[in-house]
C-alpha cells in the first residue's frame, strides 16, 4: 500500500514527507494474509480501505493525481472510488496520574541493536513514537522517551509469534496479540502519542504493512 500512495504522489510532484501507510483494510479490518502461511483471496471488483498518514503539502498532491486519474497501477490496477481526509494535528495533552491501556497488536516487530524484540517491550514502543513525532512535528521527545522504564510497564499479554510472507520467498518474524500498558506521570502525552501510533504504526517495515495497533480500552486510574 505504500507504493500505492507513493506512485499515485509521484504522478503530481515527489512528496514532501514520509507516507505512514496501513496495511490493506477489507470490510473495517487489516487483511492479515501471509500470517504463518495463511492467504487470503478477493473477488474481482471488492472494496478495499486504504489508510495513510501524510503531510498536509502531500495530502493535497494526494487528491489532485486521484482526482485527475483515480486508476494507480501498483502491481494491479486500483480505481479510487472515494476519499476521507481527516486532520492529525499532533497536539499532546498534558495530564499527570496513572492510567492502563489494552491494545491489540496486529503483526509488528521492534529492532534493538540489530536484533528482533518479538514482544510489546515498553521501550521499544516509547522509542518508536518519539522518533515518528519528530520525523511528523520536528519535536524532539527523546527526554520523554528516556523515562520510559519509569514510566511505561507491561502489566499483560498475551502475545504469539510467528511469521509474515512478504513475498518472492522472503520471511519475517514478528508477533501479534493483546498487551496491557500501565502508564504513570505523564499519562496525557503518552495517551497522545499512543494515538497518533494507531494513525502511523511503531516498530520497523512500516512501509509493507507492519506496526499495525488499536487501542481498545483506556483506563484511567487516577
Amino acid at each position: 500500500m505504500y507504493n500505492f500512495f507513493l506512485t499515485a504522489l509521484r504522478r503530481v510532484a515527489e512528496p514532501k514527507g514520509r507516507v505512514f501507510a496501513h496495511p490493506l483494510y477489507h470490510g473495517g479490518a487489516p487483511v492479515l494474509s501471509g500470517l504463518n502461511g495463511s492467504q487470503k483471496a478477493f473477488e474481482p471488483g471488492a472494496a478495499f480501505e486504504l489508510r495513510a498518514l501524510l503531510l498536509e503539502h502531500d495530502a493535497r498532491l494526494l487528491l489532485d493525481s486521484l482526482a485527475a486519474e483515480p486508476r494507480v497501477e501498483v502491481g494491479c490496477v486500483l480505481e479510487v472510488s472515494g476519499i476521507d481526509i481527516v486532520p492529525a494535528d499532533g497536539k499532546l495533552e498534558e495530564r499527570h496520574g496513572m492510567a492502563v491501556v489494552e491494545l491489540v497488536f496486529y503483526p509488528t516487530v521492534f529492532m534493538f541493536h540489530g536484533r528482533d524484540v518479538l514482544y510489546p517491550s515498553p521501550q521499544r514502543l516509547a522509542y518508536s513514537l518519539a522518533k515518528t513525532y519528530y520525523q511528523l512535528y520536528g519535536v524532539s521527545l527523546k527526554e520523554l522517551a528516556d523515562r520510559a522504564p519509569t514510566a511505561l510497564e507491561l502489566v499483560g499479554m498475551r502475545i504469539k509469534t510467528g511469521w509474515l510472507n512478504i513475498g518472492e520467498a522472503r520471511k519475517v518474524p514478528v508477533f501479534y496479540g493483546r498487551a496491557r500498558l500501565a502508564i504513570y506521570g505523564d499519562v496525557g502525552m503518552w495517551l497522545s502519542l499512543l494515538k497518533l501510533g494507531e494513525l502511523t504504526g511503531v516498530g520497523i517495515s512500516r512501509a509493507i504493512g507492519l506496526g499495525k495497533y488499536r487501542i481498545e480500552k483506556v483506563e484511567i486510574l487516577i
